[in-house]
């Protein structure tokens, strides 16, 4: 809604209010409080507005966006809805539970990802690439990007991220790879 927009809305509710009293004194204190009220009552709806349209944009987002603290508890504190459709989990899965991401990083993979997050703290971003158990019990390939938000002061608030799956680049590179030829058992002969 516009500011000429919600000017209207505010004025009619204030004329209705004038038309609608019983006196004929104007309570300036009961003007100010409709005025006021109708204000928050735009600005509510406005905000529930921008509320559902973020939300439709994520759930068709081809990434899964997440947050968690930066400190103490490492909490989780935001995923978006198409966790459910990209990997099969349930978004309070994610919030409810802090070793969500842990419990499901692959036994392989997750020492060296844990060694390569703590870099985060010093770099303020990074990508990380590893095996992702999905909710069906199959692994994907996840390409998981971080950012590091940070407060006035320079500390860490809240880490940023997004998840995208990456399973079909890696077959095509494991593909690849596996059609070049191994030369690490050929020998090379002088040419005579």
């Amino acid at each position: 809604m516009t500011q000429r927009e919600q000017a209207v809305v505010v004025a009619a509710a204030v004329l209705h209010a004038l038309e609608t009293s019983s006196s004929n004194s104007f309570d300036l204190k009961a003007i100010a409080d409709i005025v006021a009220q109708n204000l928050q009552n735009v600005s509510r709806d406005q905000e529930q507005r921008e509320h559902e349209h973020l939300s439709r944009l994520l759930s068709v987002s081809p990434a899964v966006i997440y947050s968690f603290l930066a400190r103490g508890s490492f909490a989780p504190s935001f995923v978006s809805e198409n966790l459910t459709r990209i990997f099969g989990y349930r978004p309070r899965e994610y919030l409810e539970n802090p070793d969500f991401w842990r419990s499901r990083v692959h036994p392989e993979d997750l020492a060296r990802v844990e060694s390569e997050i703590t870099q985060l703290f010093s770099d303020g971003n990074q990508v990380v690439e590893y095996r992702f158990r999905r909710g069906d019990g199959r692994y994907c390939w996840v390409s998981d990007e971080q950012h590091l938000v940070r407060d006035a002061l320079g500390e860490p608030v809240e880490i940023v991220g997004s998840w995208s799956d990456i399973t079909a680049r890696k077959d095509a590179e494991s593909t690849r790879d596996s059609s070049l030829p191994d030369f690490r058992f050929c020998s090379v002969l002088p040419l005579l």
